[in-house]
């Protein structure tokens, strides 16, 4: 039964992950790995039918086994080497294979089959022939058959099991350092209780970086020599540094001006040096330093993915970073207090704290900056970061770029190293550029197609790209995400290069990202939002809404409300869960349920109400006037307040709606008959309940009444599968609080009919909008 589980689960893992295609080897390899548990659970089985001499008792003792592993887990007692047949995952990436994670996994499953082995040999040894089932008659038996061949066996699987369970030891708690959920958890407690009092005090911001990166992706090694230059925006001097260092990379050199060391935390990865001469008021200082990352062995879980054989992608956070870090703080009330950290849940600033404007939310130790970095990699790879090619050479077998940004851009950059094929075409000016694995060209046409449309519109109605080149790069599925940098798009395979969208009904969502992270180009390194509350709805929200327009130009507008109707599911599904206390979209403080599926719904609606061409007009004067803004930074309050004066007065109760309240419609309809006119036409007769509440962050609702135009419509039957059909009717128009009728004539057939119909507004029901029509 256990080995057929596992073969079963091994194929659905499989299936699931998309990798039919791969080669049949490789296909099997990935089947075992997925099998092995269940082997060694049926081995257990085994194992304790014959200890407990009752097949029933060993069954029930193995199920207790496999529960208690889940508690295991509940208890974070997370070292395979003490859980029985638990081994290392092995994320698996078309881009990149199994890579280094593979032999973590093959050790463990080999401690666990030795192990398996003597559990094999004592149940041969111990298993019951005849009637005598008396435990001194089972170990008189068990001497008797103990011949040669069941001694050396025994033996050797037993110094295998001590021998490989020593390796693994030396390698996940002497070459590395392993740390439980819990044991992480306590060290970021530790952090926010020593240094949450660094917060506040000032420090200097980077204002230019040069670093050289050399990546060794086969040897998994990696050096950055970084030179920062640091000027002092504060009106008093800064006697000292508050450094971060990132945990696993050793800091090789460190030179900057005359200092003595405080206080080194090395495993909170926390330095303090006080400077022998104050930074002075606008003054400048230089700050250079060498950084190693060399794992050495294999751990207890998959790590380093960032560091691969064939698709590195890391980001600039893995540098030295000034000042206190709050992101690492721990949000998770019962988390904190079991901690002992005092004091409410760390929630972002509130909207309208103007020391809060002194910081970007992605940085509070840099603003805009210079960039210039030199980068090698391996001879058969290309590496690229953010800027342009300035040079490419050869030198000791390996290969060197040289890119630069000629204009001032956000201290937010990455390096990215495979063996690429590349695909560039120009566009009005502007290179595009998609970097991909060769095996995987399948959507490199489409993501092109998207950067096309998506420069038309952005570039027609909000302002010219800022940069010459656009360039996608894709990285292995370890993280399902894709990022924008200074023209520059990492693009996880999983969401890209190896979708498969020949079904036609299907989201084309690989079109959707790629419109999306090129209106990160405006949205975040063109303006960007304060440290504060509401920030991330003009990045992530506005970049939604561009791409969401984009895609309604490409498909039509009628082809949107399924992308609508899956934003409004995932939206309820996340506010489902909120642990702490939600807040309107104006005020969101970066849940991603709120700034990406709330967002969606909200502005795609607002465009629809107020106008298209109203809406990317106040986008359009907001980017003039607070694009690449020094502090004080922007906030969602401008940004309301300049939608509020391009609406008009009239839109405000719909505006408080959808950006100022956490409000839930009611809308749906009960009944949708229709009669055929002597003229040919139909006359439409529609039954519907119109409602709405205000929610607050508790969950606590209150009745509201319905204020806005509501959109009313009936549609022809569908062209094909997944696609709407043609609107015969779409008006908004006010509808009364509660059950209502309305009745409508259209020139055709109908097929359906609904109230609204495409999702815009945050219904607490996202499939009642809509049904059938019944015809009398």
């Amino acid at each position: 039964v256990f080995l057929l589980v596992g073969t079963v689960i091994g194929i659905g893992w499989q299936l699931g992950h998309g990798y039919t295609h791969i080669e049949p080897g490789l296909y099997l390899a990935t089947l075992a790995l997925n099998a092995i548990p269940f082997v060694l659970l049926a081995v257990l089985a085994l194992f304790l039918q014959v200890l407990s001499n009752n097949k029933f008792l060993g069954y029930l003792l193995t199920i207790l086994w496999f529960v208690a592993q889940i508690g295991f887990g509940l208890l974070h007692w997370e070292q395979n080497l003490y859980n029985y047949g638990n081994a290392p995952s092995v994320p698996y990436s078309d881009m990149n294979g199994f890579g280094h994670f593979l032999g973590a996994a093959l050790w463990f499953d080999f401690y666990w089959a030795s192990c398996a082995v003597v559990l094999l040999v004592l149940a041969a040894l111990f298993w019951v022939r005849g009637t005598d089932a008396a435990w001194r008659d089972r170990l008189r038996e068990a001497r008797a058959r103990m011949h040669r061949p069941a001694q050396l066996t025994l033996v050797l699987a037993l110094l295998a099991f001590v021998g490989s369970g020593s390796w693994i030891y030396y390698n996940t708690n002497v070459l590395n350092h392993f740390q439980s959920s819990t044991a992480k958890l306590r060290q970021r407690a530790d952090y926010e209780k020593k240094y949450a009092k660094y917060e506040d005090l000032p420090q200097p911001r980077i204002t230019a970086v040069k670093a050289d990166v050399d990546i060794y992706p086969y040897r998994r090694k990696l050096e950055i020599r970084g030179h920062y230059t640091l000027v002092n925006k504060h009106s008093a001097p800064i006697s000292e540094l508050y450094v971060n260092f990132t945990d696993g990379f050793t800091v090789k050199s460190l030179v900057f001006a005359p200092h003595d060391t405080v206080s080194a935390d090395k495993a909170l990865g926390f330095t303090v040096y006080r400077l022998k001469t104050p930074l002075a008021a606008g003054a400048s200082m230089n700050f250079d330093f060498t950084l190693e990352y060399a794992p050495q062995g294999f751990t207890n879980s998959p790590e380093g993915e960032f560091l691969v054989h064939n698709g590195t992608f890391f980001n600039n956070q893995v540098m030295p970073q000034f000042g206190y870090q709050s992101r690492v703080q721990i949000t998770d009330r019962n988390d904190r207090r079991k901690y002992g950290l005092k004091g409410e849940v760390p929630r972002m600033p509130k909207l309208g704290d103007e020391k809060a404007r002194a910081n970007t939310y992605i940085s509070n130790d840099a603003d805009w900056i210079s960039f210039d970095t030199t980068v090698s990699t391996a001879a058969d790879q290309i590496a690229v970061a953010p800027g342009y090619l300035q040079k490419e050479w050869t030198a000791n077998g390996r290969r060197y770029f040289h890119y630069t940004m000629d204009q001032p851009m956000l201290n937010f950059f990455s390096y990215l190293s495979a063996r690429y094929a590349v695909k560039q075409v120009e566009w009005k000016g502007v290179q595009i550029g998609v970097y991909y694995n060769p095996a995987h060209a399948w959507n490199v046409d489409r993501m092109i197609q998207a950067v096309k449309d998506s420069l038309d519109y952005y570039d027609a109605n909000y302002t010219p790209y800022q940069f010459r080149q656009l360039r996608i790069l894709e990285f292995p599925n370890y993280a399902g995400f894709a990022q924008s940098f200074a023209n520059t798009v990492p693009f996880s395979e999983s969401i890209g290069f190896i979708a498969d969208l020949r079904d036609k009904s299907r989201i084309d969502y690989v079109y959707y990202v790629t419109a999306h992270e090129v209106a990160h180009q405006w949205w975040a390194h063109r303006v960007i939002g304060a440290n504060m509350q509401g920030s991330t709805m003009l990045s992530e929200s506005l970049a939604q809404y561009s791409a969401l327009m984009v895609m309604k130009h490409k498909y039509g507008a009628e082809q949107m409300r399924k992308f609508l109707k899956y934003e409004l599911d995932r939206y309820l599904a996340g506010r489902a869960t909120e642990k702490l206390a939600e807040e309107p979209l104006a005020k969101v403080e970066n849940q991603q349920y709120i700034h990406y599926r709330k967002g969606s719904l909200v502005f795609y609606a607002l465009q629809d109400y107020i106008g298209e061409d109203v809406l990317d007009r106040m986008l359009k004067q907001f980017l003039l006037d607070k694009g690449f803004q020094p502090p004080p930074y922007t906030d969602s309050q401008e940004f309301m307040d300049a939608l509020a004066k391009a609406a008009g007065p009239q839109w405000k109760p719909l505006l408080d709606d959808l950006f100022w309240k956490i409000t839930l419609f009611d809308n749906r309809i009960t009944d949708a008959t229709a009669k055929k006119l002597p003229d040919g036409k139909y006359e439409v007769t529609l039954k519907v309940h119109a409602g709405k509440v205000y929610v607050d962050g508790t969950g606590k609702e209150t009745k509201g009444t319905p204020d806005i135009p509501i959109e009313i419509g009936v549609f022809a039957a569908s062209p094909g599968k997944g696609q709407d059909g043609k609107p015969l009717y779409l008006k908004k128009q006010r509808v009364p609080d509660g059950d209502s009728t309305i009745t409508v004539t259209v020139d055709s057939k109908p097929f359906d009919a609904g109230i609204d119909p495409y999702n815009e507004l945050i219904d607490r029901v996202s499939r009642d909008n809509r049904r059938p029509v019944t015809l009398q």
